[in-house]
């Protein structure tokens, strides 16, 4: 099936086969045609008869999901990335419809003959088999913290032999309550013998069900900006652990016998804090290779964009008429907003978040202001009844007395009440284009002031770390710098504080980096440009030729 048209690189520049070896990547490529596909049609719909498996070299293709009587975008594929992975798992049916966006390239090879040849091709068929599954995986599952333009690059959880011991339990007591209501008949046992069983019964149920939710809530998932590890306790806890690419220092697998006796083990991603570790999931080595993969293309892509904008510059440099050249505004850097001081100006009475000027301003939740508040309001609500009381005679106070009881009372209740709102009020966190802050002020009292900048966080996470916090959705995001964790405690919806947070990171990043490329590359091009000048000679000096 090979084509005399297929592009010369192919297969090989896929961050997915980066490490494979090329005899194997050659051989998957024999078994592809090269097919163009015009923009506006169906590839493939969801539900229909699964016949090809796809990689995608150029153009882009959209991935959409049924949800009911309407179609959802999953993402948008760029080059580089497969779809139609059913091929690949042997799914007899599509589970998404593929729509080509823009006229588009793609490798394409029949469901058959691509699992046949990838059963003599081993490490490349693991490859595609783990990137396919990781995909099924999440097919439907909502990561709100996404970027619109992140798109999930591998996923996997913890391997199905864990559930083994989880469910052994359960099972073993359904299998004995069960067994309980024959004996309890043919015994003539007294009735409530059939509530005990049903209730074993039950208690297996919940339990076996609760394993198998506590299991596979967790997922690991790498993107081509970071690496995120989801771990949730079914009602009770909920935590994420990630690091942008650029935070990683090595990729590292360790297993015992028995974990390696059943295909598993746990990856190991050293960060400049503390690893994050995909936990016993399967084909750990794989999932390794990948995360190793597509940390360093991320580190070679920068590489190639210097490389490319030092040809421009040069370009500029020795032929300075020539047009299309950035201006000098557009080469320096831009300058820093201004930040203002954390201030309650800047939310509502009750408002928790708030955006202005580029500045994100959080309050903690609303839970706490109210749990605050209950005591100093009981305290003013006595007042009612001690008014009556007092109007009533049975306290021996005359009417003033009485009166100045009852008002000191209520004034004392609603000046604790003040008070408990200023301190909610008064306690800010800021997330601004440069750095995150945390201003902690009393009423009449201390206050402290901390920051950092976005640039010296080395990793975030976020957790909830109860029922309750799952079910008002608050929690705390900890963003790790140096040796010290700065909090941003108690404060509503974790998951998008935490995504403001990485998305500033990645913004500043962006920024330092492009700004420090920019001082590298025109230092090297201030180089050649010296060494060019050098060699050419100057006009206008005494020729070498006798006269």
């Amino acid at each position: 099936m090979n084509s005399p048209n297929r592009p010369a690189d192919g297969l090989a520049t896929f961050d997915m086969f980066a490490d494979l070896p090329a005899e194997e990547i050659s051989a998957l490529e024999m078994a592809m045609e090269l097919k163009r596909l015009p923009a506006g049609k169906d590839i493939f719909r969801e539900g229909e008869e699964t016949r090809c498996g796809y990689f995608l070299l150029d153009g882009r293709v959209s991935i959409w999901y049924r949800r009911g009587d309407q179609e959802e975008q999953a993402r948008v594929l760029e080059p580089g990335e497969m779809f139609g992975e059913e091929a690949v798992l042997g799914l007899e049916r599509r589970h998404a419809s593929a729509f080509v966006e823009t006229d588009a390239m793609v490798l394409r090879a029949p469901s058959a003959a691509l699992r046949d040849r990838l059963r003599s091709l081993p490490k490349t068929s693991e490859v595609l088999q783990t990137i396919a599954r990781g995909r099924r995986l999440v097919r439907g599952v909502s990561f709100p913290w996404l970027s619109p333009d992140e798109s999930v690059f591998l996923a996997t959880r913890k391997t199905n032999v864990l559930l083994v011991p989880g469910l052994a339990l359960p099972i073993l007591l359904g299998l004995l309550s069960l067994a309980a209501f024959p004996v309890i008949r043919s015994q003539g046992w007294p009735e409530w013998g059939y509530g005990i069983a049903g209730a074993g019964l039950l208690a297996a149920l919940a339990s076996g069900a609760w394993s198998a939710l506590d299991w596979s809530n967790d997922y690991y998932v790498v993107t081509k900006r970071r690496i995120v590890a989801l771990r949730r306790v079914p009602l009770i806890y909920d935590d994420r652990q990630e690091a942008p690419l650029g935070m990683i220092q090595s990729v590292a697998v360790s297993s015992s016998v028995d974990q390696r006796a059943f295909g598993y083990g746990d990856v190991v991603v050293r960060t400049f804090t503390r690893p994050i570790v995909f936990s016993s999931v399967p084909n750990p080595n794989t999932v390794a290779r990948l995360i190793e993969t597509i940390w360093k293309r991320s580190l070679q892509s920068h590489e190639q964009d210097d490389r490319e904008e030092i040809g421009r510059l040069l370009a500029q440099r020795l032929k300075p008429n020539a047009p299309g050249g950035e201006s000098l505004e557009q080469t320096e850097p831009p300058s820093p907003p201004t930040v203002p001081l954390p201030s309650p100006a800047a939310l509502n009475a009750l408002q928790t978040r708030a955006e202005r000027d580029g500045v994100i301003t959080y309050r903690k939740h609303k839970f706490f202001l109210f749990r605050n508040l209950f005591l100093p309001v009981l305290l003013a609500l006595v007042g009612i009844p001690l008014a009556a009381v007092v109007a009533g005679g049975l306290l021996p106070l005359d009417g003033f007395w009485g009166f100045l009881l009852t008002a000191g009372v209520v004034g004392a209740g609603i000046a604790w009440g003040v008070y408990e709102y200023l301190d909610w009020a008064n306690d800010l966190y800021q997330v601004t284009p440069d750095q995150i802050l945390a201003l902690h002020r009393k009423p009449l009292g201390d206050e402290e002031r901390r920051s950092a900048g976005l640039e010296n966080i080395l990793s975030l996470e976020y957790d909830r770390p109860s029922i309750l916090a799952r079910i008002l959705n608050f929690g705390a995001v900890k963003a790790t710098v140096g040796q010290v964790n700065f909090t941003f405690e108690e404060v509503g919806d974790p998951v998008h504080v935490q995504e403001d947070i990485f998305r500033r990171m990645e913004s500043k990043r962006k920024r330092a980096a492009d700004s420090q490329r920019r001082a590298r590359r025109e230092e090297i091009a201030d180089w050649i440009e010296t060494y060019h000048t050098l060699t050419r000679g100057e006009p206008g000096g005494e020729s070498e030729e006798p006269e």
